[in-house]
């Protein structure tokens, strides 16, 4: 049996998983992002790879493969460039710092894809060639796959469906824009769509899905509302590459029951009819805690 490691790099925590070559997850660790927020990027790195040498050893097992998914990842340059939501800004070599330090193949990409990777190896897009893969949290990351390989572009960065414009001259985006999908369509998204109808004490996406469910009309408007901007630009998204399926994964998609009705009808209305009921609407198949690190060390396996 061959090992492969899958590292997942958030904005608050990193999780490095050992992984089996049929994508069970053998054990992880967690490294907390605040405790290097003030060190060069290197020593996170150093920890990392701490880490992973500690799973190696404690299972006894080689490591075939490093995968990496990340904030702004760049899979041609193995960099993190510029990524908003961490401590470290700028462009920094971490592929490249991991291989020479772990003397391993070591392959890095968005986090997105690297979900869109994970999903299309061991998830519900296995017999998939063409869809799109939609993560929903603190941000909206994609990944589009056509003829079964992620679709790139000429720098590393293409398909950022999260900062294409749902409503011009809209709402702040991280990104420096305005009206970007993902100011509408994330945690953030939804709280601020939410408060626009009811000031009251909510902080979570959760705590709105519950009073949905109890059919509070203010929390009920806002998944149709969340499922009306995604459709639409979905719909746009449809031309691009005509997609099998689009599939949502994140702690928002857990609640598609609320936002899926309205997405599906608006998708409909607004795609062209060469695609029209030809995509299916789908969760994802991989478990919300383990498709991140499997879809990273995916990447190498």
């Amino acid at each position: 049996m061959k090992y492969y490691i899958g590292i997942d790099i958030g904005g608050t925590s990193t999780t490095v998983g050992l992984v089996s070559e049929e994508g069970v997850i053998k054990d992880r660790s967690i490294i907390l992002i605040k405790g290097f927020a003030s060190e060069p990027i290197e020593t996170f790195l150093d920890a990392i790879a701490e880490e992973i040498k500690k799973l190696s050893e404690k299972h006894d097992h080689s490591i075939e493969g490093i995968g990496i998914g990340a904030p702004n990842g760049n899979f041609y340059r193995g960099t993190i460039e510029y990524a908003p939501n961490m401590p470290w800004k700028d462009v920094h070599k971490v592929a490249a710092y991991l291989e020479d330090k772990m003397n391993c193949q070591t392959v890095l990409t968005n986090d997105a894809n690297a979900a869109a990777i994970g999903e299309k190896q061991f998830g519900v897009a296995k017999d998939l060639n063409d869809f799109i893969l939609i993560t929903l949290g603190t941000g909206l990351g994609s990944g589009i796959v056509s003829g079964g390989n992620v679709i790139y572009g000429h720098d590393g960065f293409a398909g950022e469906l999260g900062h294409s414009i749902v409503v011009p001259g809209g709402r702040d985006c991280t990104c420096g824009r305005k009206g970007c999908l993902e100011a509408y369509v994330s945690i953030r998204g939804l709280l601020e769509t939410y408060h626009a109808y009811d000031v009251g004490k909510v902080t979570t996406p959760q705590e709105i899905a519950i009073k949905a469910v109890a059919r509070d009309q203010f929390a009920i408007e806002t998944f149709e509302k969340t499922g009306e901007w995604l459709g639409l630009k979905l719909a746009d998204a449809a031309t691009y590459t005509s997609p099998e399926a689009i599939i949502f994964f994140g702690g928002i998609a857990q609640a598609s029951d609320l936002f899926f009705p309205s997405l599906k009808q608006t998708l409909e209305a607004n795609v062209h009819n060469l695609y029209r009921n030809k995509i299916r609407i789908m969760k994802s198949g991989l478990p919300l805690n383990d498709a991140a690190i499997l879809g990273s060390a995916a990447l190498v396996i």
